[in-house]
């Protein structure tokens, strides 16, 4: 048992490039010359660290990665079918829209605010540390997206959640966390995400649209999370892309959709600043109540919290880029306090014909 724990995180890196792989042998006859397509690349880096504009505080969500790739719009993998035939909604949704399908690896960690001792601390959350595969279906219409996302992973020693932040620590040269010891212990998770948003409002000038409102609502289910999400997004700025906003490792709200059907031509720069806030319902969250299949640490969370969002983004030909700073209303009584940390997205797109 101790070895497949050892190799999961190698099965998951596996199926990854195996995913991308059966893409490309799907994709050997290329598209029609008259019908360009694009794929996109993304990097999300989220944590708590001043580096990345974040408070310094080392606590609670304190560090996240997740690399992404986007598959051509309108183009399916052949895992697409089962992720979303089995909703006649999302049949009907997809034969009205365009489509972007991703896959992705991320791992997320969260700890205590002490992390110099090694005893267990009773009064404030478990660390964890969470390892997936995430495959994504985003459909969209000029005023509508629809996304589903259905995550696979490891939370436990597994995760290796020590390794990645004490060996950064090192790197940076700063004090390691001395309580991994106490970390959830090893479960396999399943999880599935749903989001919509709707872009309510927007202005339009010669120039493009440089203002636009959308609100969103959202379900998750699963052993890691179980709850329940309603939001707003605004953006002004120049020449806003035609998605539905920058998106990050953590919000639940899946990969962004990317206008990837974009040939080889040169494309606009544009630059826009965003601000948005989160209502949260949580029936069930895997960090605060422990384990769900094992006795474990575990503090009192609240059934409701918030979060805020401020920052910025820019995108130079085929490349883009956002930063954003998020905070979190309390989500347990033990600690009741707010929490920040900082969020950057890196995307490349590749066109192709």
């Amino acid at each position: 048992m101790k070895a497949l724990i050892k190799l999961f995180p190698v099965f998951l890196f596996s199926f990854l490039l195996l995913s991308l792989d059966s893409q490309a042998e799907n994709s050997a006859t290329p598209p029609p010359p008259t019908k360009p397509y694009g794929e996109s690349f993304s990097v999300y880096v989220e944590n708590d660290t001043r580096r990345l504009g974040g408070p310094n505080t080392d606590s609670d969500y304190t560090s996240g990665i997740r690399f992404s790739y986007q598959y051509a719009e309108d183009l399916e993998p052949l895992w697409v079918p089962p992720l979303i035939g089995w909703s006649d909604r999302f049949k009907y949704e997809r034969d009205k829209s365009t489509t972007n399908f991703g896959i992705s690896i991320a791992q997320q960690m969260f700890t205590p605010d002490n992390t110099d001792t090694s005893e267990l601390i009773l009064n404030d959350r478990p660390y964890a540390a969470w390892l997936y595969v995430a495959l994504s279906a985003n459909l969209k219409t000029p005023s509508h997206s629809h996304n589903l996302e259905l995550d696979i992973g490891l939370i436990g020693p597994g995760a290796l959640g020590e390794q990645a932040q004490n060996g950064f620590h090192d790197l940076i040269k700063v004090p390691t966390a001395n309580g991994w010891d106490n970390q959830l212990a090893t479960e396999p998770t399943l999880q599935l995400n749903y989001n919509q948003k709707i872009r309510f409002y927007e202005i339009e000038t010669e120039s493009g649209r440089v203002f636009d409102f959308i609100p969103s609502t959202g379900l998750s289910f699963g052993n890691v999370l179980i709850g329940a999400h309603i939001g707003a997004l605004v953006r002004a700025g120049i020449r806003l892309p035609d998605d539905f906003g920058a998106s990050s490792l953590s919000s639940v709200d899946g990969e962004s959709l990317l206008n990837l059907k974009i040939g080889k031509q040169n494309l606009p720069w544009r630059l826009y600043g965003f601000a948005g806030i989160r209502g949260n319902a949580v029936a069930h969250n895997i960090f605060l109540d422990g384990n769900t299949i094992h006795d474990s640490h575990r503090v009192t969370k609240y059934p409701f919290n918030a979060e805020t969002e401020f920052g910025y983004a820019l995108q130079i030909s085929h490349w883009s880029y956002s930063w954003r700073f998020v905070t979190v209303s309390p989500e347990f009584e033990e600690r009741s306090e707010f929490n920040s940390y900082a969020s950057i997205s890196i995307s490349y797109i590749r066109a192709w014909e």
